[in-house]
C-alpha cells in the first residue's frame, strides 16, 4: 500500500457536496481508502481573479493502485461529476490532483509527481500540512509552507460533511502528535492575575487562520495563582507551520484596528 496525498477542489455548484461526492468515489476505488482529510478552505481564484472562489482541501489515501492507475480513476470521477475539457485553470465543479505519491517520482505527459509547484500554493500546502503535519517529499525533506506565496487562503469553511471522523482538527496538544516537533511562536509571563491580551490575540489569530496550536504548560485562563505566582506561558505550533504562524501574527499585529473582525479586533474571550 502507498500513501498518497490528493488535492481536491472546485469552484462551481455546491462546492462542499462536490468535494464530499468526489471523496466518496475515491474511497470506493479498488484497494483505496481515505484515511485522513484536512478541513475545507476557501481560496482566492488563481490565476484568474474573475472566477468564483475555490473550496480546497487535501485528502490522504492509502492505495494499492499504481500512480498512473489512480490518476485514471480520479479523472473518471471528475468526468462523472461534470468536469469537461476546457482551457487550463478554467472554472470547474471538481478537480482531483495527485500531489505526492509515497516516495515515488513520476515525469510523463499525463502525470508529474510531486505535483509541479504545489509548494508555492497556499491552498495546497496549508491543508496538506493540516491533514499530515509530518508529510515529506520523496527525498525525505519535510513539506514546508515557507514558499507558499500564491493561491492565498481566505477563509476556513470547516470539516467536510460525512468525513468528520477522519478530519484532522487543529488546536490539539503536542502530546497527541507523536513524533511531531512543536515550537514556540510567542511567550509571555504576565503580571499575577492579569491575562496577557497580546498573547490571547495571537491565539485568536492562529485560530482564525486554522493553524494548529497548543499552550505550554497550559492555557493562561486555566491558571490558578493562590500565591501570586505566574508561570511563563508559551504558544506553540507544529514546526512545519512555525514560519507561517509567525508571519500571520506579525501581519495581524501590523494591521490597522479596522482590519480586524467587526472593526474592533478579533473576538477575544
Amino acid at each position: 500500500m502507498t500513501r498518497a496525498y490528493l488535492g481536491v477542489g472546485g469552484n462551481l455548484g455546491d462546492r462542499m457536496e462536490n468535494l464530499a461526492a468526489a471523496l466518496r468515489a475515491v474511497d470506493a476505488l479498488p484497494g483505496t481508502a481515505v484515511v485522513a482529510v484536512s478541513r475545507v478552505y476557501e481560496s482566492e481564484p488563481w490565476p484568474d481573479p474573475g472566477q468564483p472562489p475555490y473550496a480546497n482541501m487535501v485528502a490522504v489515501v492509502e492505495t494499492g493502485l499504481a500512480a498512473d492507475v489512480l490518476l485514471g480513476g480520479l479523472q473518471e470521477i471528475e468526468r462523472a461529476q461534470g468536469r469537461t475539457p476546457g482551457p487550463r485553470n478554467a472554472p470547474r465543479p471538481i478537480d482531483l490532483d495527485i500531489v505526492l505519491f509515497g516516495d515515488e517520482e513520476w515525469e510523463s505527459e499525463e502525470l508529474t509527481v510531486p505535483h509541479p509547484r504545489f509548494a508555492e500554493r497556499e491552498f495546497v500546502v496549508l491543508p496538506l500540512l493540516e491533514a499530515d503535519p509530518l508529510a515529506v517529499l520523496p527525498d525525505g525533506t519535510r513539506v514546508s509552507d515557507a514558499g507558499a506565496r500564491t493561491g492565498r487562503v481566505t477563509a476556513v469553511l470547516g470539516a467536510l460533511p460525512g468525513f468528520e471522523d477522519v478530519t484532522r482538527t487543529p488546536g490539539v496538544s503536542p502530546d497527541t502528535d507523536a513524533g511531531e516537533e512543536w515550537v514556540t511562536v510567542a511567550e509571555s509571563k504576565p503580571l499575577p492575575g492579569t491575562p496577557d491580551m497580546g498573547l490571547v490575540f495571537k491565539r485568536v489569530v492562529l485560530e482564525e487562520e486554522g493553524i494548529p496550536h497548543a499552550w505550554d504548560p497550559f492555557a493562561p485562563e486555566e491558571a490558578s495563582n493562590p500565591y501570586g505566582l505566574t508561570p511563563l506561558f508559551r504558544l506553540k505550533v507544529p514546526a512545519s507551520l512555525a514560519e507561517r504562524a509567525r508571519r500571520v501574527i506579525a501581519d495581524a499585529e501590523a494591521a490597522p484596528p479596522e482590519a480586524h473582525t467587526g472593526g474592533q479586533g478579533p473576538d477575544l474571550p
